[in-house]
Order: structure tokens, then sequence, then C-alpha cells
């Protein structure tokens, strides 16, 4: 079977997971990563036995290469995006897909224009938990959605992190948009209200979020959003669902990861799901969607991530923004 040839651009944190999925896949082959640090573009490059570049654009014009995978900041995916759709590279796009709407609309029609596919990474696609949920009400088995509530939470730690350079709406809270989209997939968002708490991380960022999102057949999502948590492993990480339909309702609620580790001075909750190391390789939700990225991209078959969803939940993030600051509902 065709192995696809992956190159990789970015190799942060998430970016360097990527490069390591696609050099132990047996579907796919790390054929290349660039990096504006090029120390870490040759250090990568020699860990994994691929070409380094330190300026992206040399490693599109290497005609070996079948797709690529943005792993920049969302402050800087047009410019990647875009010229991979113009070297005719299928394109993984590390979600949010852009830091705007009209920037995400821009990829999707460079990607159109060009010919070439576009799939963005959003992980919880391939979680089981919130998957399963999904097909729950693709079935029928709940109704017709009537209400929506998420949450996501993490501790201090990740915003003195990041010191201001993103918001928690797209660090964490595009993946619970993107899925409120999904699960209520016959209505059509309409109108937003987000309300925001800036106590504890004064100075330095908001602290939480409740965001309130009217849908066009009268159903209501609401989201809940905070990173101010304190930094301690057993209260800093937690996620939720409720769905209740005509039919019937289903919680799903994730407060740890099944693995506890403790000694007399702390508490681990090691990740059982998203990346965790096991058995020599790196496993769980990060690989099963860059697999699911090789085997679409090479059959032709469709990516369980729909595009316009995506660009949907950026459009949600905007207008949340909006009425946090105005302190009025925004229209759609």
């Amino acid at each position: 079977m065709k192995k696809l040839k992956v190159g990789v651009i970015g190799l942060g944190f998430i970016g360097g997971l990527h490069a390591r999925i696609w050099a132990e896949s047996d579907i796919a082959e790390l054929a290349a990563v660039a990096d504006v640090n090029g120390e870490a573009a040759d250090s990568a490059a020699a860990q994994y036995g691929c070409k380094g570049y330190s300026d992206y654009h040399e490693m599109l014009r290497d005609a070996d290469i079948d797709a690529v995978d943005i792993c920049v900041p969302e402050d800087f995916h047009v410019a990647p995006a875009v010229a991979a759709a113009a070297a005719k590279k299928a394109i993984l796009l590390e979600k949010p897909i852009a830091k705007t709407a009209a920037e995400a609309e821009e990829i999707k029609k460079a990607a159109a224009d060009n010919g070439v596919r576009l799939m963005i990474a959003h992980i919880l696609k391939f979680d089981p938990r919130y998957v399963q949920l999904n097909e729950a009400i693709k079935s029928g088995r709940l109704g017709e959605i009537s209400t929506l509530a998420l949450k996501r939470t993490n501790s201090q730690g990740t915003p003195k992190r990041l010191k201001g350079k993103v918001s928690f709406f797209y660090y964490m809270g595009i993946h619970d948009i993107e899925w409120m989209l999904d699960y209520n997939s016959g209505a059509k968002p309409v109108r937003v209200y987000c309300q925001a708490s800036t106590v504890a991380l004064k100075g330095l960022d908001t602290d939480a979020a409740f965001l309130t999102v009217t849908f066009d057949n009268g159903s209501v999502g609401t989201i809940e959003l905070n990173w101010a948590f304190p930094e301690n492993g057993v209260c800093g990480f937690m996620t939720a669902v409720e769905a209740v339909g005509t039919k019937a309702a289903a919680m799903l609620h994730v407060d740890n990861q099944g693995l506890l580790i403790a000694d007399e001075a702390s508490v681990e909750l090691p990740d059982a799901l998203h990346w965790p190391v096991y058995n020599g390789q790196l496993q769980g939700d990060l690989k099963e969607e860059l697999n699911h990225f090789a085997r679409a991209t090479l059959s032709g078959q469709d990516y369980l991530v729909d595009t316009d969803n995506a660009i949907a939940a950026v459009r949600i993030v905007e207008a949340a923004m909006e009425s946090i600051k105005t302190g009025l509902p925004v229209t759609l």
C-alpha cells in the first residue's frame, strides 16, 4: 500500500507530537519538517531521518510530499495554508482553522480553488466518548435536541504559561463550540450572548466565560469555560456535556483519565487518551486523528471534520468576544 508522505510545519508542542506520530506510522511517512527555528528543524530531521527546513516554502517545492500538516499558532495559519494549497498538497490544519472567520474563509477558498483537500484537526472528533454521544444523537435516540450544556476547565498554570498569547476561546472553547454545532446540526445558531469573569487572573487574562447560543429552532446551548482553577492536577481539568432531547438525555463527564499516581508531594493524573505513550509509541486520539487523515487522503473518503462547522465555531468565538465587550447579545 502506498504511504502518504507528509511534511510538518511548526515544531512546537503539538507539532512535535504530530511529527513523532508520522515518524512511527505504518500508513504514512514523515518526509520533512519545517520550523522558523532552524535548530529545531535540524534536530527533528536528525531524530526522525527526514529532511529539515527553516523555510516551509522550500519544503513545499518538494514534489515527493503529498500532504502538509500545519501546526503553527492560529495567528499564522493563513500564509502556510494558502501556500500549501498553491503547491497542490493536501492539508491538515491544527484547530482552530484561523483567528477570524474571514481568514478561515480565505483558507477554505484557497483549498477549493487549487483542488486540494483540507481537514481541520479537531482532536475531540476522535475522542470515543464525544463520538458515541454524537452517534446516539444522530441515530435519533435522543429525539430533537432541546438543550446542550458543555463545560471545560483548566488550571491557572495554562494562562500563566501562555501569557495572553491566545484566548481560552481558541485554546479550549473551540472544541466545545464545534461539538455543540455538530450535536445540534439540524439547527442554525442565530444569537450569542457571553459574560466573563476577570478576578483570579486580573491583569493577565479572563478567568472564565459563560456562553449562550440560541438556535433557530428554539433550542439553546451553553458553554462554561474556566482556566482559573488552582494549579492542582486533581481539580484543574474537567469536561462535561449534558444533552437533553425530546426522547432522552445523555451526560458525559470527565474529571480524570482513570489513572492516578500520588506521592507525598503531589498527585499526578497522567493522560490516558489524547496522546499517551505506551508500548514504545505515542498512542491515543491524536494518533487516530492523523491516521484518519492519512487513510482518507489516500483513499478519497470524506474527512470526519466538517470545515464549515470549524468556520462557524470561529464565528461564534468572534460573537462571544463582541458580546463580552458590549454586554449585549450578538446576532449572527
